[in-house]
C-alpha cells in the first residue's frame, strides 16, 4: 500500500510539471529581450576624478586623479595601483541595479544599511555634487547585495561580484611594487645569499656574464627571467610601516638572501627575510623601512646557484651560422671553410633567367688536402658539435686525455666571431674547456664519440 501510494504521488507531480510546461513554457516568447537594467548613476569612468571609499574593514582611502594618474591622497604618502583605481572607477560606471525592493522603506537596518558596511563615495569632474553608494548585507541566496545610491531612500540590489571591485580597503587599492627599477637598463646582478657564496653578473648589450664566484658566461634568459620575477613581484600584505628598529623579529638582520639590481650608479636592493605562519616571507626594500610579505616561490628565484645561471651550450656557433672549422684530433690538424662555387648553368636551349643565378656555397677541406668533402657528413658533424650542451659543471678541468680541439668562426664574414674549444676526454668523462673561462662543462660520452667518428668519416 505504501509502495502504491508513493507512485500516485509520483505521478501526479509528473502530471502537474507537464501541464506547466504546456501552459506556460510553451507559450513564452523565448525570442524577447532581455529587460534592460538601469544604472545606478549615469557617469563616466574617464570623469571621475575622485573617489573615497569606506571599506568594511573600517578603513577610508581617498583616491584622486590627475590625468590619466591616480593617487592614493588619504592616508597621505602612499602610491596608488594605477589599474586598480581604474577597475575602480569603472565599476562604479557599469553598476547596474538588478531589482528595486522598496521605494520607501521604513527601516533599512535589517539589510545592514544602517549604517552602511561599506560606501564609496565619488566626484565627477565639473560636477560640485558627490554621488555616494551605500551597500549593505548579501541576500539570504547570496547572489546579490543591498544598496542605496545618492541618500535616496530606495532600497535595491545589486549583483554580489561587485563588493570584490568596490570593497577596497588602503592596501588594495596601492601599488604593491616590491622594488620600483627599469627593467631594460638593469645592467648588473647580485645575489647574495646566507648558505653560500655570492653570485655576480653584469650585463653587455644582450649578453650576461658571470664575474663571481667565477668567470663564466651566462644564460640570458635565465638571468633574464630573475630580473623579471623581482620587477613583476607584488606585496602580499603589509607588516610594519617601519620595522627597522626590530629586524630580528622579521628575520631581517641577516636575511636569506640579498638582490641587488644595478643600473648604471643607481641600486636597488631587496633582502629576504624568515617565514610568516601563511607560508610567505618577510621582505623589504632596503631604501624604504616598510616590511612587507612576499610569496614563498620568490626566494626560490633568488637564491639561484652559479651552475643554475650559466649558459649550458657548448658553443655559440650553429651550423647555418658556420664559417670555417679547425679541428685537432689524434695529432692531425684538419681545416674546413665555406666557399662560394660557381653559379648553376641554364638549362640548354631554356629561356635566360631574369636575373644571374647566386653562387653556390660548398663546403670544402683545406687541410691536410685541399678537396671537396661530403656535404651531409658535414652537416652533421656541425650538428653534433653546435648542440653540444652541459649536463653539468666541474670547477678544475682535466689536464690531461683524448683531446678534440675545435676552433669555429661563424656569423658575418666581414666581422666573423671565433670561438675555441677543447673537447677532452679522460676515462669515461668528458670535459669542454672554453677559451677565457674557468673550470670545465662536463658532457655526454657518447656525444664525443660521435663527434670523433663523424670526423673519421668525413677525412677519410
Amino acid at each position: 500500500m505504501r509502495g502504491g501510494r508513493s507512485l500516485l504521488i509520483l505521478l501526479v507531480l509528473a502530471v502537474g510539471l507537464g501541464s506547466y510546461i504546456y501552459f506556460v513554457e510553451s507559450k513564452r516568447d523565448t525570442s524577447a529581450p532581455e529587460e534592460k537594467r538601469e544604472k545606478v548613476f549615469s557617469v563616466s569612468a574617464e570623469k571621475i576624478d575622485e573617489v573615497e571609499v569606506h571599506a568594511a574593514s573600517g578603513e577610508v582611502t581617498t583616491l584622486k586623479r590627475n590625468g590619466t594618474e591616480w593617487t592614493i591622497a588619504v592616508p597621505a604618502g602612499i602610491d596608488a595601483d594605477g589599474n586598480t583605481a581604474a577597475s575602480l572607477a569603472q565599476s562604479l560606471e557599469s553598476l547596474e541595479r538588478q531589482k528595486v525592493l522598496d521605494e520607501n522603506p521604513a527601516s533599512v537596518k535589517a539589510y545592514g544599511l544602517e549604517p552602511a558596511r561599506f560606501s564609496v563615495t565619488f566626484k565627477v569632474a565639473g560636477d560640485a555634487t558627490a554621488h555616494r553608494l551605500d551597500v549593505g548585507s548579501k541576500t539570504p541566496t547570496g547572489g546579490d547585495l543591498y544598496a542605496r545610491a545618492d541618500g535616496q531612500p530606495r532600497l535595491f540590489l545589486i549583483s554580489a561580484f561587485n563588493e570584490e571591485s568596490l570593497n577596497r580597503t588602503t592596501f588594495d587599492l596601492r601599488d604593491k611594487t616590491i622594488l620600483k627599477f627599469e627593467r631594460d637598463g638593469i645592467d648588473g646582478l647580485t645575489l647574495e645569499s646566507s648558505d653560500g657564496p655570492a653570485l655576480a653578473l653584469s650585463r653587455k648589450g644582450e649578453n650576461w656574464r658571470m664575474t663571481k664566484p667565477l668567470d663564466a658566461r651566462a644564460d640570458f634568459s635565465t638571468v633574464d627571467s630573475v630580473v623579471g620575477r623581482v620587477f613583476q613581484a607584488q606585496m602580499k600584505a603589509i607588516e610594519s610601516p617601519d620595522g627597522t628598529k626590530d629586524l630580528k623579529k622579521y628575520g631581517l638582520d641577516k636575511p636569506q638572501v640579498v638582490a641587488t639590481l644595478a643600473a648604471g650608479s643607481t641600486r636597488a636592493q631587496l633582502a629576504i627575510g624568515g617565514k610568516k605562519d601563511d607560508g610567505t616571507l618577510y621582505a623589504r626594500d632596503l631604501s624604504r623601512p616598510i616590511i612587507f610579505a612576499v610569496d614563498k616561490t620568490l626566494l626560490d628565484d633568488l637564491k639561484k646557484k652559479a651552475d643554475d645561471l650559466r649558459i649550458r651550450d657548448i658553443f655559440e656557433f650553429r651550423s647555418f651560422t658556420a664559417l670555417s672549422l679547425d679541428i685537432t684530433e689524434g695529432g692531425t690538424a684538419y681545416a674546413f671553410a665555406k666557399e662560394k662555387g660557381p653559379a648553376p648553368a641554364a638549362p640548354a636551349g631554356g629561356t635566360p633567367p631574369a636575373a644571374p643565378a647566386a653562387p653556390v656555397e660548398a663546403w670544402k677541406q683545406q687541410k691536410p688536402a685541399d678537396k671537396a668533402v661530403n656535404e651531409t657528413a658535414m652537416t652533421d658533424l656541425l650538428n653534433t658539435l653546435s648542440t653540444l650542451r652541459a649536463d653539468k659543471f666541474t670547477d678544475k678541468a682535466f689536464a690531461s686525455g683524448q683531446d678534440l680541439v675545435v676552433v669555429a668562426k661563424f656569423g658575418d664574414a666581414a666581422a666573423a666571431k671565433e670561438e675555441r674549444v677543447i673537447l677532452r676526454k679522460s676515462g669515461d668523462t668528458v670535459h669542454a674547456i672554453r677559451e677565457g673561462e674557468a673550470g670545465a662543462a662536463v658532457i655526454p660520452t657518447a656525444e664525443f664519440d660521435k663527434a670523433i667518428a663523424q670526423i673519421k668519416e668525413l677525412v677519410k
